[in-house]
């Protein structure tokens, strides 16, 4: 019911209309005035603003900002298929695991408002602000994809989100290998993808995003404060969240639906025109030792293609890379 009073809400707001009477809402849900009074506190606790004025109803005044179920609302073939909302957690990649164990449905994406163990690649802390960020998971069953392809989910995600970004706040992003999102050489998101298999064949995956969305320079801690930005500080201006997230669900699904019918290429080819690090002159640990040359193309499961000084090709699956 919470879902169905925050979604009236919103629609309500999209369409102009300032508020919505508590008769009103309980005349078109059919409850008693006193129940939708109790929702709405109980919406409130969740995080939601919800102004309330005598004689004219309520508004829900941080409707762009706002991820509770209800607000996201998206058609899709996979992805979003079930959503879920956590105030908190340990991390979505993690609550996605176990709750691939307990059994869920292939699209379940699991979006979280704060996160105590948020991590990135290697097992990096992943520094996140409540009401500020998107921090997110989605779990997919990829049926009968080769375990060797799973990479790839990766590069597939990072043009999704690409996509998506430009649409909502008109910013173009560019990609450092492998899971880097960023805006004018600083890092504004970052993906990472967890895979479970069984023999050679990939039993499913967890794509975790998290991106820097109205972050002011005064959240971003010192440590990072010179590599780091958010979407609203390169725009000027403040970027919903709901609709962000909405259009990164709806893209990631295009993009994965191409990949598991054999587009995987036509993918690959937009993932090269946004990978900054291509071209660049790269430092790189392979095989224990500190490295370097010169990045020169993506294989088609995502890896980097370096040639030495030396003339030596290399293949990167994996690691940092460093631009000289």
């Amino acid at each position: 019911m919470q879902a169905r009073i925050v979604a009236l809400l919103i629609q309500a707001k999209d369409q102009g209309i300032d508020y919505v009477s508590g008769g009103d809402i309980a005349r078109q849900l059919g409850i008693s005035r006193s129940a939708v009074w109790k929702y709405i506190e109980a919406i409130r606790n969740n995080g939601a603003v919800v102004d309330a004025v005598p004689g004219k109803g309520y508004q829900l005044v941080n409707s762009d900002d706002l991820l509770l179920p209800g607000a996201i609302n998206v058609k899709t073939d996979v992805v979003g298929c079930e959503y879920v909302y956590l105030p908190e957690v340990d991390s979505t990649n993690s609550e996605a695991k176990r709750r691939i164990q307990a059994g869920c449905p292939e699209g379940l994406v699991l979006a979280a408002e704060n996160q105590t163990q948020g991590r990135g690649r290697m097992g990096r802390p992943w520094y996140s602000v409540a009401g500020k960020n998107l921090a997110f998971s989605v779990v997919l069953f990829p049926s009968g994809i080769p375990l060797s392809r799973a990479p790839f989910l990766t590069p597939l995600s990072a043009v999704a989100v690409c996509r998506a970004v430009k649409k909502v706040s008109g910013l173009s992003i560019e990609l450092k290998w492998p899971n880097d999102l960023l805006i004018a050489g600083l890092k504004a998101g970052g993906i990472l993808l967890e895979a479970g298999a069984e023999m050679d064949r990939l039993r499913y995956a967890v794509i975790g995003i998290g991106i820097n969305v109205n972050l002011s320079h005064g959240d971003i801690p010192e440590a990072v404060a010179r590599t780091a930005t958010s979407l609203s500080l390169a725009a000027g201006k403040p970027v919903s969240r709901r609709r962000l997230l909405e259009e990164i669900m709806i893209s990631l699904d295009s993009y994965y639906t191409k990949f598991c019918s054999g587009g995987a290429q036509s993918i690959l080819t937009e993932y090269v025109e946004l990978c900054s690090t291509l071209g660049k002159e790269i430092a790189f640990l392979w095989q224990g030792q500190r490295r370097s040359g010169r990045a020169v193309s993506v294989a088609p499961d995502g890896a980097l293609i370096v040639i030495t000084k030396s003339g030596e090709m290399l293949t990167l699956r994996a690691g940092d890379v460093h631009c000289l």
